[in-house]
């Protein structure tokens, strides 16, 4: 879909609902009685990145018919929230995959800027707002790790 000015409503929305998610876990995981000291320091993440997969489920029903086939569009945005997530997953054995994050960040930020000028496939767009939900929730992660 080519839109004629950014959708600012895009660019705003999936880090938003990323930034509630990682609020959810984080605030979820202290509550839970977990045993394993590394389980228990990633538990707030993986709980707001299954906020993320929930609400990601829910909400892709809301994707405008317009924008492209929406079953293709479903599948961009799962493979965003769930496919991209997993290098993070391995960084806790793996010091390159620890820095995921930040790749992710800078990498969705560069796509936001050309996004709307072309007319890309439906599952490109769906993988971009994926993505942009995780980009909000290791914001959102990053803020909380200093809040709680």
């Amino acid at each position: 879909m080519k839109w004629e000015n950014p959708p600012l409503g895009l660019f705003a929305a999936p880090p938003t609902v990323g930034l509630i998610s990682a609020a959810i876990g984080f605030q979820i995981a202290p509550h839970l009685d977990i045993g394993d000291q590394l389980l228990k320091d990633i538990a707030p993440l993986l709980i707001s990145w299954l906020f993320l997969i929930v609400f990601s489920s829910i909400l892709m029903f809301c994707i405008p018919v317009e924008w492209g086939d929406p079953k293709e569009m479903r599948y961009g945005v799962l493979t965003g929230v769930i496919v991209v997530f997993l290098p993070q997953v391995c960084g806790i054995g793996l010091l390159l995959c620890a820095l995921w994050f930040i790749a992710v960040i800078l990498g969705w930020v560069f796509v936001s800027t050309y996004q709307w000028k072309y007319d890309v496939q439906p599952f490109r767009t769906g993988l971009w707002l994926g993505v942009g939900g995780l980009v909000g929730m290791f914001m959102g992660a990053w803020a909380m790790s200093i809040i709680v």
